[in-house]
């Protein structure tokens, strides 16, 4: 599988970390692929063959054509795909979707949702810009330009906005209490709005950030013990890591790498 990515230009970072595309081929074969609890939030748009999804062990399903992901509290989605996969995805600082159309993130929380159902008609309009690309820079460029005409209606980022995205550089080491205090929020409010404002809760939104970081690092450093990655990443000791690893993928650290593995880093 190829990866291009680029990051979004400087008047839209507030909102877009960077843009995406995925592209492979499995002719006969297909490749299912466990996600773990994550902190993602994006769109992605299928240019060939869509993803099926299944989730909490359900049957696969077939995705919307233009998807709007929030991020996921569990481990429990498993993504099939076949054929001819290109599919690309704008990848949004978190609580940028809340900035943007007002959505109450927590009813994205844990699935993905076809994107007309938050963006109504200005989803085609993206689609179609994108569709109609030549390649992935101009796909990148239409999406842009899309983005520019709606950032005009976009209220700005707040001290909840901020706390989100320190969390995520963090690496999901900062207590929830500090945060709260840095945002002149009880915990009790700075909990409410950052669930409506980021989709989870700051405590579970933290340990999702915490997990994929130690995934990640596993993935560079394939060599490195799970005890020395779980310590660099926070975890009190592999057993802590361990058990989170099962509460958040439902399988153990080894196990769950090596699936979740196969396919290259976003």
């Amino acid at each position: 599988m190829l990866l291009h990515k680029q990051p979004a230009q400087p008047q839209l970072r507030s909102l877009v970390s960077r843009f995406e595309e995925r592209i492979a081929h499995f002719r006969e074969a297909s490749l299912t692929h466990p996600l773990p609890a994550r902190p993602d939030l994006f769109i992605e748009i299928y240019l060939a063959e869509n993803y099926r999804v299944s989730q909490q062990g359900g049957a696969f399903e077939m995705s919307p054509e233009v998807s709007l992901v929030g991020p996921h509290g569990v481990g429990t989605t498993r993504l099939l795909m076949a054929g001819e996969i290109k599919a690309f995805s704008i990848r949004f600082r978190p609580g940028a979707i809340h900035r943007l159309v007002g959505l109450d993130m927590t009813v994205i929380a844990n699935r993905g949702v076809d994107m007309a159902d938050v963006f109504g008609r200005l989803a085609a309009g993206l689609r179609d810009a994108v569709l109609g690309a030549a390649d992935f820079a101009a796909r990148v460029a239409a999406a842009e330009r899309w983005l520019a005409r709606l950032a005009d209606g976009a209220r700005a980022a707040d001290q909840v906005d901020l706390a989100a995205r320190l969390l995520l550089r963090s690496g999901g080491r900062i207590r929830v209490d500090v945060l709260a205090g840095w945002a002149e929020l009880s915990e009790r409010q700075f909990a409410r709005r950052f669930a409506a404002q980021v989709g989870l809760s700051p405590k579970l939104y933290a340990r999702t950030i915490r997990l994929n970081a130690t995934l990640e690092a596993r993935r560079r450093r394939p060599e490195a013990h799970w005890t020395n990655l779980a310590h660099e990443s926070g975890y009190a000791d592999q057993a802590h890591f361990t058990r989170e690893c099962r509460d958040l993928t439902g399988a153990p650290p080894s196990t769950f790498f090596d699936q979740w593995a196969r396919l290259p880093s976003t």
